[in-house]
Parts: C-alpha cells; structure tokens; sequence
C-alpha cells in the first residue's frame, strides 16, 4: 500500500491567502457600502432641502393668501363704516332738503299765482279810460294798486329768499355777511348816491302829482 506525501508548508500559504483577500472585499465592500449610504444621505438631504424648499413656498403663498385676506377685510370694515355713515348723513341731508324743496315749491306755486293775478290786475288799469271827473279818484285806487303790488312782491319774494338761504345750511351767516357787507358799503357810499337814492324812491310820487296836476289842468280846460 501507497503513501502520499504532503507538504505541510505549501499548505499554509494557500490556506493564509484566504484570509488576506476576504479582508480586502470586507474592505472594499464596506467601502461602497459607505459611498452608497452618503449617496443615499446626500440624496436624502437634497430631497429634505427641496421638500422644505417647496413648504417654505408654500407657507409663502399661504402668507400672501393671508395678508390679502386680512387687507380685504380691512378694507371692508373701514369702507364699509365709511359708507354707512356718508349714507346716513346723506339721507338726513336729502329728507331735509325734499321737506324745504317742497316747502319751496309751495311757495313758488303760490307766488306765481299771487304774481299772475297782480299782473292781470295791472294790465286791466287803462288811464285812457279814466273819466276826468273822477281822474283823482282813479288815479288814487291805481296808486294803491300799485303800491299793495310792490307790498305784496317784497313779501312772496322774501320769504322764497329766506326759504332758499335756509336750504344751503348757512342761511343765517350768509344773512349776516350780507347784511354787515351790505352796511359796509351804504356807508362808504356818497352824497351822490344818496341823492340818486332818494330821486329814485321819490320818483313815483313825482310823477304821480305831475298826473294829478296835468288832469286837473286837463279838467279846468286850460
């Protein structure tokens, strides 16, 4: 029978290799194994960043979604306190001036009657017709005519002035500028316009004792 021969020491090396080149792929295993797992952190993080990227511009828009809402609504409570008092003091304004339009229309309606009815008065005195008789006596009733027209004339047309300073709201001032204006200037006014003044207020009576003398002369046949 046979005996083989073995070599313990060619054994050895062979059997030391194994070893040696399981440490370097552990190595370089756990090497790719690092790369891999920074690349997979690396990737990860990026995705964090832009995951919070995207949130941020989100609660961006949210932000701008929120200070839009907050300035409409701003917006609308000051506006709308604003308008409601404009409103009410408009409807305040408006309900008194419908009530002292239609006081002022009363009274334009009124006057123009008054006036037309004077008018029809005036134009129906023909002095042509007047009997020389009685020429003083119907001069007399046209002079009171007259002079109750003028009346009557100075009250509608006062009271349609006072009711129209009263609807501007500062009828009482511009009543008292006008007078104190008015006071101002008849002072500083002349001898002349005095004169023209009491020429103009004394005219009418002249000319009406000129009619009476001229028919009165008229009558005794001179």
């Amino acid at each position: 029978m046979s005996t083989d021969f073995f070599d313990d020491d060619l054994v050895k090396p062979e059997a030391g290799a194994g070893p040696g080149k399981t440490n370097a792929e552990e190595a370089a295993l756990r090497m790719t194994r690092q790369r891999e797992d920074l690349t997979t952190q690396v990737a990860d993080a990026a995705e964090e960043i832009e995951r919070l990227r995207m949130r941020q511009d989100e609660l961006e828009r949210e932000k701008d979604r929120l200070a839009e809402l907050n300035r409409k609504q701003e917006a609308y409570e000051t506006g709308k306190r604003a308008i409601i008092e404009k409103l009410s003091q408009t409807v305040l304004l408006m309900e008194k001036d419908e009530l002292l339009a239609s006081r002022m229309v009363a009274l334009l309606s009124a006057g123009r009657a008054r006036f037309k009815d004077m008018l029809v008065e005036l134009r129906a005195i023909h002095e042509a017709k007047w009997d020389d008789s009685a020429f003083a006596e119907e001069l007399g009733k046209a002079l009171a005519l007259v002079e109750n027209a003028q009346l009557e004339y100075g009250k509608v047309m006062a009271k349609i002035d006072a009711e129209s300073w009263q609807r501007s709201g500062d009828g009482r001032a511009r009543l008292a500028t006008i007078e104190k204006a008015g006071m101002v200037s008849l002072a500083e006014r002349g001898f002349w316009f005095w004169t023209k003044v009491g020429l103009a207020f004394c005219l009418p009576l002249i000319l009406v004792l000129l009619a009476i003398f001229a028919g009165y002369i008229f009558s005794m046949g001179w």
